[in-house]
């Protein structure tokens, strides 16, 4: 065998993208990733603080080149719920590559997925179906379709998915379409037909969408993240439920960001007692973030119309399609989740950092206006100064790039900051965060002079 730095001058090696030890190697990752990735988003992400090549990774900490510690308090934007490489999914992973068997192939018996499929319609027998994907946009564009297959067989006349203003669903084309912000069709020309947006939390004006007898069904996410963190009314969901049912329309949740633990409840709709959605989408914190995972949790009676045939059992198929390394991955994330209680830890060690957020808002009423959300997915909404100026940017950058905090504003809200803590925060993390949000406030308020 050649080396390739020999046939390829200047090609970089695994070895040497590995070994970045110090700020010479940093300066050159970022000048590669400004070159011929995008740079725009890398550079705006730099100049907040934000962004760090990050030398070793564990729990809820990663350390930068000058062996500085910092806090992970947003998670790769949710992901990293288990702890960032938590070590029973690492090894679980490890050990089915020493396994040494096929991962891709879609004609191949997947022996990890099916027993991912079989844990996961033991716990939710309603939906004993599952598709497993690559991501969240995928598992979204995985149930828009499946939907449309069901409903042209087994709803005559429906033709229009029901979703929410305010609402993400991933940046393809298809799901821009069913999120409800024109900031992502922007550029794209005319909106793809057979989308309708609704206010979120207002059954009222989804009924009236519904009575026309057209929606295939109504999906949203049972707490909205990128929209800005906002929870809708205890009866809402329960309320859509009952409509689609009157009206025979599919319903269904995107759990995404909300779902696997993060809410304090293995699915968010689970907050609810008894509600059973038809399908919803899954990803984020069932990878922890080491391996792309998504997938569709479905009925038995919604899966079968649309796949329950020869005719159309191949109408959904991809190459990493239900592939064992998503699997593996799924499978001993969903297992630490069951053998750790994760859900009861969250609902118990979410209540000390909640209380000590609104704290800091009553001591701060004009710059932290509303703390919001359930278990570890947080939301702030910082108020503005006399100027017109939110508070949120300054203070999430103070708190990255002088106090070494990660959290997150959210792009197409300046009001929100997104606050994402995981499972191996300790009270200390808790109390870290809370003192240097405290002192970042401090700090922006006296650059403003307010």
């Amino acid at each position: 065998m050649v080396d390739a730095k020999q046939v390829v001058p200047g090609f970089m090696t695994i070895d040497e993208a590995l070994d970045l030890k110090t700020k010479e190697d940093r300066d050159m990752a970022i000048a590669l990733q400004l070159k011929h990735n995008n740079q725009y988003r890398t550079q705006i992400a730099l100049d907040i603080g934000a962004s760090e090549v990050a030398f070793k990774a564990e729990g809820c900490y990663f350390w930068d080149y000058e062996g500085n510690k910092h806090l992970d308090f947003i998670g790769s934007v949710g992901p990293a719920l288990l702890g960032l490489n938590n070590p029973f999914v690492v090894e679980s992973i490890k050990k089915y590559l020493d396994s040494k068997t096929i991962t891709m192939d879609p004609l191949m018996i997947h022996q990890t997925t099916a027993a991912f499929s079989h844990n996961m319609a033991l716990l939710t027998p309603y939906a004993p179906r599952t598709v497993i994907c690559c991501g969240g946009a995928e598992a979204n564009e995985t149930l828009l379709k499946m939907l449309k297959i069901a409903s042209y067989k087994n709803k005559t006349g429906k033709k229009r998915m029901l979703t929410t203003l305010n609402a993400f669903h991933g940046k393809t084309a298809a799901t821009v379409n069913l999120g409800g912000k024109a900031k992502w069709r922007m550029y794209q020309g005319e909106d793809l037909p057979g989308h309708c947006h609704v206010p979120y939390g207002d059954w009222k004006a989804a009924e009236e969408e519904l009575k026309k007898g057209d929606i295939i069904a109504f999906l949203c996410e049972p707490i909205q993240g990128e929209g800005g963190v906002v929870v809708p009314p205890d009866d809402y969901l329960p309320k859509m439920r009952e409509l689609c049912t009157k009206y025979d329309a599919y319903f269904c949740l995107d759990e995404v960001q909300a779902g696997t633990g993060r809410t304090g409840y293995l699915w968010a709709h689970q907050y609810y007692e008894g509600l059973q959605p038809d399908a919803w989408s899954f990803a984020k914190a069932m990878s922890d973030a080491l391996i792309p995972v998504g997938g569709v949790q479905a009925s038995e009676e919604l899966y079968m119309a649309a796949y329950g045939s020869e005719e159309t059992a191949f109408f959904h198929t991809a190459t990493y399609q239900d592939n064992n390394l998503s699997g593996a991955c799924a499978l001993a994330c969903l297992q630490f989740i069951i053998e750790n209680d994760i859900p009861a830890l969250i609902r118990k060690n979410s209540a000390y950092f909640i209380d000590g957020l609104k704290a800091l808002q009553d001591k701060y009423p004009h710059v932290i206006k509303q703390v919001r959300g359930r278990g570890y997915m947080l939301g702030l909404e910082f108020g503005a100064n006399k100027a017109g100026e939110f508070y949120t940017i300054p203070v999430c950058a103070t708190l990255a790039s002088k106090y070494r905090v990660h959290t997150m504003f959210t792009i197409n809200d300046e009001r929100i900051c997104r606050v994402y803590p995981n499972v191996a925060a300790t009270k200390e993390d808790f109390d870290w965060c809370l003192s240097d949000l405290e002192n970042s406030i401090k700090d922006v308020l006296a650059q403003m002079g307010d």
